[in-house]
């Protein structure tokens, strides 16, 4: 996915492809030109266009499955964004099915931590694809990223036990659905 940042490159990915004898096909998205509406947050814009232009790919092609590469702290990153951003404690599945079923997308390494991904690319010479979008360096995930970098470097536990802790909530210690009357829901809140 290229998604119009000047200084995004795919020809990595597109000769790691031919090397192993895979198809590839990059789809262009230009993020730049949808984020001119004043207000709308960048990181949120650039998930949604290219989420679209993916799933609408899907379709044309006619694939019924999406494999997602996100891992264990995407799926922590995410549960936080969604509490701080949007006042929701929701995360991702490691499948999810979309459009009455028609999409179902899985995401492999749902339960591996990074670091083993990490070691795991090392092993074998692979070197991870950096792009590094334009707003990186202002967005929430990635200060969310540092913060929760920061508590695993305290205690390696944390790593794992905040993404087990999404599989072990205690609905009778948490408020219920209902709100009181005259409580509303901060304004501004878009999914992450």
């Amino acid at each position: 996915m290229d998604p119009g940042f000047e200084s995004w490159k795919t020809s990595r990915v597109q000769r790691a492809c031919a090397k192993a004898g895979l198809e590839c096909y990059v789809a262009s998205v230009d993020v730049p030109s949808k984020l001119k509406p004043v207000g709308l947050r960048p990181c949120f814009v650039c998930a949604r266009e290219r989420r679209k232009t993916l799933f609408r790919y899907a379709d044309r092609v006619g694939a019924s499955k999406i494999a997602l590469a996100h891992h264990m702290e995407d799926v922590t990153e995410t549960l936080l964004m969604n509490l701080l951003m949007t006042s929701s404690g929701s995360t991702f599945l490691p499948r999810q099915e979309l459009f009455q079923g028609r999409l179902t997308v899985i995401r492999p390494l749902y339960y591996v931590e990074k670091p083993s991904i990490r070691s795991y690319l090392r092993s074998f010479g692979i070197r991870p694809v950096v792009n590094r979008c334009s707003f990186s360096k202002n967005g929430m995930r990635l200060l969310v990223r540092r913060f929760l970098e920061r508590l695993y470097r305290k205690d390696r536990r944390l790593r794992t036990n905040i993404f087990w802790g999404i599989h072990n909530l205690k609905p009778e210690y948490l408020p219920s659905a209902t709100r009181t009357p005259g409580q509303t829901r901060p304004t501004g809140s878009d999914p992450i």
